[in-house]
């Protein structure tokens, strides 16, 4: 009996020895920033003399006092801003070389392999998460949370849906409908954007984006600048068209956000249910106010002050260059009445597409915001923010597992340790390549610095 309780006990022991290897086994890394200054994403006021445990993917824990992490690795921050990853909530990451140039020499393993190149750099900008404004980028997306590419996390539109002669209107002059008897597909309309007019086939663009792995739904509600054959002052989709989209979203648990630039087209997304408004740069007063009343999202760009009608139409063709001129003049109007109106559901993005040049430029789209919001304001936009925007997309959304944009116990660990103190100062967040010395994606770090 003695003998055989021996035997009982030691095979018990083994049993927990070996339960606490495959525990030690199991064990998520763990990486523990120490004295560094925090901005959360929220407050202006910075966390000061602080430290943050990362353990695998998500943020452990944020505090002043010492954290006992005896297995943790250990970034001493030197007195660094610890921030959250930015966030670009409107670009084109399957974009990055000339429309005329991927539609008439198409390539899909170039394209795929451009795009792949673009996103690596772009996460190297510091921007751990965007949202694809539409096109193929949903591919990329699965490549890089599989781990097979490198770039950030992608919330991706799918193809844009636009009605015939709209914004998303890039056949050629002699090029036959796609949705009449007898014609082909274009590759524009099969990959990049559909074309839908009246409610059955809008219904049917927005299913079939969310059939491929949309996560929110693109909608072309106004004339455009890349495309030829819509001026600005067009009113794109009859009200019913827009408000079906926005139900067939709904239905998925998401939301729609517009390309529009002018009133009329603002106020009539807004009355369909439209949650993000997404350029506006010809707004005036009155879709200002309406803005305001309905509490939606806008996602402005300025990034456009910096650019020329040369740049612009190497990138996008002669025929762009006077729209964009037309909407270059209308941004700081736009920058002004926000921040009169007191707009706050303000969101950062840069949607530069057509050129990599221009793309290695992106952070510059804190400097054209300076001439109206503060620094704290702008980071605030770049993070917690665009965070919350791209929480619309309810249970579509890739990335349940915690916030976006906040530096808080349970996010995810997409942290930028920052030389110098951009609260005070974004023009330190321009100057990427110097100024972040480690940058870091879901608890994987891609850039240091330090060493």
């Amino acid at each position: 009996m003695i003998h055989m309780r021996h035997n009982a006990l030691a095979a018990f022991a083994l049993v927990l020895a070996g339960a606490s290897q495959s525990h030690a086994q199991d064990a998520l890394p763990q990486t523990l920033f120490t004295n560094v200054h925090i901005f959360d994403g929220v407050n202006e006021a910075r966390i000061e003399n602080a430290s943050v445990l990362v353990e695998g993917n998500l943020i452990k824990e944020v505090t002043t006092n010492t954290i006992d992490a005896p297995d943790a690795t250990v970034i001493d921050g030197g007195g660094r801003t610890l921030m959250p990853g930015l966030i670009d909530a409107h670009v084109h990451m399957a974009i990055t070389e000339p429309v005329a140039d991927l539609r008439d020499n198409f390539d899909w393993m170039y394209w795929g392999a451009v795009s792949t190149i673009e996103a690596e750099k772009m996460l190297l900008r510091g921007f751990t998460s965007v949202r694809d404004a539409g096109g193929p980028a949903i591919g990329l997306q699965k490549a890089i949370d599989r781990g097979k590419a490198v770039g950030p996390r992608i919330y991706p539109s799918g193809p844009v849906i636009s009605q015939t002669s709209g914004h998303g209107e890039h056949r050629h002059y002699t090029e036959p409908h796609p949705n009449f008897e007898g014609a082909s597909p274009s590759f524009f309309n099969q990959h990049v954007e559909f074309l839908a007019d009246g409610v059955p086939e809008v219904l049917r663009a927005t299913r079939e984006a969310l059939r491929l792995g949309a996560t929110q739904i693109k909608v072309m509600a106004g004339g455009g600048v890349s495309s030829s054959v819509d001026p600005l002052h067009t009113v794109q989709f009859l009200p019913e068209e827009l408000e079906a989209a926005v139900k067939a979203a709904a239905d998925w648990d998401t939301y729609v956000l517009v390309h529009v630039y002018n009133d009329e087209g603002i106020l009539r997304s807004i009355e369909a249910g439209v949650q993000s408004i997404d350029h506006a740069q010809l707004m005036t007063e009155v879709s200002a106010q309406a803005i305001k009343d309905a509490d939606v999202w806008v996602v402005p760009f300025f990034s456009l002050l910096g650019l020329d009608a040369e740049t612009v139409t190497k990138a996008l063709g002669p025929l762009a260059a006077p729209k964009f001129l037309e909407v270059q003049g209308g941004a700081r109007n736009q920058m002004r009445l926000l921040k009169e109106f007191g707009i706050e559901k303000v969101a950062f993005s840069t949607d530069i597409i057509g050129d990599p040049v221009a793309l290695t430029k992106q952070n510059d789209e804190f400097k054209y915001r300076l001439e109206q919001w503060s620094s704290h304001e702008i980071l605030m936009q770049a993070t917690s923010k665009a965070g919350q925007l791209l929480a619309l997309s309810g249970k579509l959304n890739p990335y349940p597992e915690g916030p976006l944009g906040v530096i808080a116990e349970g996010a995810y660990a997409d942290i930028l340790l920052v030389d110098g103190n951009p609260v005070e100062d974004a023009m330190i967040m321009t100057d990427y390549e110097n100024n972040f010395d480690l940058i870091m994606k879901d608890g994987v770090i891609y850039k240091n610095t330090l060493d």
